[in-house]
C-alpha cells in the first residue's frame, strides 16, 4: 500500500514537472525580444496559467509528502531541464546579460570597469556590432558592484564574448542554490523537495535560464550566508553576506537576522572587511566605483519618491507638498526597517527563526521600496520554503504575484494594476500579519484564570 501511494505521488509530481518543462519550452519559443504587443488579457492569462500550475505543484507536495529523496531528484531534473530550454534563446525579458559580458570584456582588456561608459571614446576599440549594439544605457558607467564584476571577469576568461555561456554558468549556480536550499530545509526540519517552491517558480526559471540575471549568484551567496549562520560559523556567514551585498546591495537587508544567531561583532566585521577588500582593486577611481548607482536611483524614481508605490497612494489622498511627503515616507520607512532589524538581531535564534527573520526583512524592504523589476523578488521566493509563521502571508503574496510586474514594465501603456496586485497585496498582507502578531501578544499577556482545583486549594 505504501509503495503504491509513493508511486502515485511521484508519478503525479513527475507529470506536473513535465508540464512545467513543456510550458517553459512553449513560452520560451513564443516570446521574442520585445514581443509584448499582444493583448494584455492574453499575456496576463499566460502568466496566471503558469502560476496556477506552480501552485498546484506546491499544494500536491504539501498535501501528499512524496518520498523525499526521489522527489528531490525530480525537483533538480525539472529545474535543470526548464532552464536549459531557455539558455540558447535570445533574452526576451531583459538585456542586462549583454552588459555582464561587456564588463567582462573591459576587465579582460585591463581596464577598470568603473572608469568609462561603453560609449566613451576610450573604449572604442572594444566595440562591435554583436555585443555593443545590444547594450542598454551604453552612455553611463556600469552599476554592478565589485563581486559582480569579479564574476563577469571570471566568466569572460572561461568563455569570452558568449551570452549563452554566461547564461549556462548562471544556471549552474542557480542549481547549486537549489541543492543548498534543500540542505537548509533539512537543517530547519523541513523536507528537501520543498525547494521546488523556488526551483520551479516561473520567475526563477525565466530570469535565470532566459534572461541570465545575476540574481542566481545573489541567491546562492545569500543561502550560503544563512547556511553558515545557522551552523554558528559567523565569519563565513559574514563573508558570504558581504559578497552577496556586492552582487546586489539590497541583500545586506538580511544582516540583522543573521546577526541574531550570536557572534554579532565577528559577523559584522567579516561583512565590513569583505566590502572593503572587494573595493580595493577599483580604488583608483575613488567614489566613481559606485558606478551608475546614484543615476539609477534618480532614473528609477527612488530619489524623487516616484518609485514608491505606497507613497503614491498617500499622495492621491492628500494635497501635501510632494517633497515633504517623500521625506516623511523615507523617514518612516527607514524607522520601520530599523525597528524590525533591531528586533531581528535581539537574542539568539533557532535556524528556522533566523531564516524567517531574514525573509521578513527582505519582504519588508521590497514592499517599502517597490522596485519596478520583478527579479528583485527572487530572494524572497528562495527563502519562502524556509519561513514559518506570519511572515508567510506577505512572502506568499509577493511570490505569487511578482511575475505580473512584467506586464507593467514591458507593455507600452505601462498599466498600473500589476503594481496594485503585487505591492498592494504585499502591503496588505504585511499589515494583516502585523495585526495578528500584535493580537497574539496581547492575548498571551493577559493573566490566565487559575484552574478551579488550584483556586479551591488557595482558599482553604
Amino acid at each position: 500500500m505504501r509503495l503504491r501511494r509513493a508511486a502515485l505521488d511521484l508519478g503525479v509530481l513527475a507529470a506536473l514537472g513535465t508540464g512545467v518543462v513543456l510550458f517553459t519550452a512553449w513560452l520560451g519559443a513564443e516570446l521574442d525580444p520585445g514581443d509584448f504587443g499582444r493583448p494584455i488579457a492574453l499575456l496576463a492569462g499566460i502568466a496566471l496559467a503558469f502560476l496556477v500550475l506552480w501552485g498546484l505543484v506546491v499544494l500536491w507536495v504539501l498535501a501528499r509528502r512524496p518520498p523525499a529523496r526521489a522527489a528531490f531528484v525530480l525537483v533538480v531534473l525539472v529545474a535543470a531541464a526548464s532552464r536549459l530550454f531557455l539558455v540558447q534563446g535570445e533574452p526576451a525579458l531583459s538585456n542586462d546579460v549583454f552588459r555582464y559580458v561587456w564588463d567582462g570584456r573591459v576587465q579582460a582588456a585591463g581596464i577598470n570597469p568603473y572608469a568609462h561608459a561603453p560609449a566613451d571614446p576610450a573604449l572604442a576599440h572594444l566595440r562591435d556590432e554583436e555585443l555593443y549594439a545590444r547594450l542598454n544605457r551604453e552612455e553611463v558607467r556600469t552599476i554592478y558592484p565589485p563581486v559582480a564584476q569579479g564574476a563577469f571577469r571570471l566568466l569572460y576568461l572561461l568563455h569570452p564574448d558568449s551570452v549563452a555561456w554566461t547564461k549556462l554558468a548562471l544556471v549552474a549556480l542557480d542549481l547549486a542554490a537549489v541543492v543548498l536550499l534543500a540542505s537548509l530545509l533539512v537543517r530547519v526540519g523541513r523536507r528537501p523537495e520543498l525547494s521546488l517552491l523556488y526551483a520551479w517558480h516561473p520567475l526563477a526559471i525565466f530570469e535565470i535560464g532566459g534572461s541570465g540575471h545575476l540574481e542566481a549568484l545573489l541567491v546562492l551567496l545569500l543561502l550560503l550566508a544563512l547556511h553558515a549562520a545557522v551552523r554558528g560559523r559567523a565569519l563565513l556567514a559574514g563573508i558570504a553576506l558581504g559578497a552577496a551585498g556586492l552582487v546586489k546591495f539590497y541583500a545586506l537587508s538580511a544582516l540583522p537576522a543573521l546577526a541574531g544567531g550570536g557572534r554579532r561583532i565577528h559577523l559584522a566585521a567579516a561583512v565590513g572587511a569583505t566590502v572593503l577588500l572587494a573595493y580595493l582593486p577599483f580604488a583608483e577611481v575613488g567614489l566613481r566605483a559606485l558606478g551608475y548607482l546614484p543615476g539609477y536611483l534618480e532614473e528609477e524614481g527612488f530619489a524623487s519618491g516616484y518609485r514608491f508605490y505606497l507613497l503614491g497612494l498617500v499622495e492621491q489622498m492628500t494635497s501635501t507638498d510632494g517633497a515633504v511627503l517623500t521625506a516623511g515616507y523615507v523617514v518612516l520607512s527607514g524607522a520601520c526597517l530599523a525597528g524590525v532589524a533591531l528586533a531581528s538581531a535581539r537574542g539568539p535564534a533557532t535556524p528556522g527563526e533566523m531564516a524567517s527573520r531574514a525573509l521578513l526583512l527582505l519582504v519588508l524592504m521590497l514592499v517599502l521600496a517597490t522596485p519596478t523589476y520583478p527579479w528583485y523578488a527572487l530572494v524572497v521566493i528562495a527563502l519562502l520554503p524556509l519561513g514559518r509563521g506570519l511572515v508567510l502571508l506577505p512572502a506568499s503574496a509577493v511570490t505569487f504575484t511578482a511575475p505580473l510586474l512584467y506586464l507593467h514594465i514591458s507593455i507600452g501603456s505601462h498599466p498600473t494594476w500589476p503594481r496594485h496586485l503585487v505591492y498592494g497585496a504585499g502591503a496588505a498582507a504585511l499589515a494583516l500579519a502585523a495585526a495578528l502578531a500584535v493580537g497574539r501578544r496581547r492575548l498571551a499577556a493577559r493573566p490566565q484564570p487559575a484552574p478551579p482545583a488550584l483556586v479551591a486549594t488557595a482558599t482553604e
